[in-house]
């Protein structure tokens, strides 16, 4: 396995604060997985779980395996700008993913009425 995936997806998990089980849980990859992936003890990984951990990290399969450049400066003067509440928003996000998708519909369903009902 190359080792720009696990450089890009260790970048990834630190700029998002994400635990290795954060990932998993969110991503739906096993834990163990993620952890061969970062020590680089696979040599077979699975499309489908870097597909997974692509689609939730909201970037493409081909981003992970490019090195690319390192864009934690852009991130970090982007969190300067309201820290707080982007941080929020990120634990959020991460916890709804967290949830089935019956579950998720629920919390969408929940917001839409905060926010058409005044």
């Amino acid at each position: 396995m190359e080792n720009s995936i696990r450089k890009q997806l260790a970048r990834l998990m630190r700029e998002r604060r994400l635990s290795q089980s954060a990932l998993s849980r969110g991503a739906g990859v096993p834990q163990p997985t993620i952890n061969r992936i970062l020590s680089q003890t696979t040599l077979d990984l699975r499309r489908d779980s870097v597909v997974r951990i692509a689609k939730f990290l909201n970037v493409t399969p081909e981003y992970l395996y490019n090195p690319g450049p390192d864009v934690s400066a852009k991130t970090e003067a982007f969190n300067a700008v309201e820290p707080t509440a982007i941080d929020q928003v990120d634990d959020i996000c991460r916890q709804v993913m967290t949830l089935t998708s019956l579950q998720r519909s629920e919390v969408l369903h929940r917001l839409l009425e905060l926010v058409v009902v005044k």
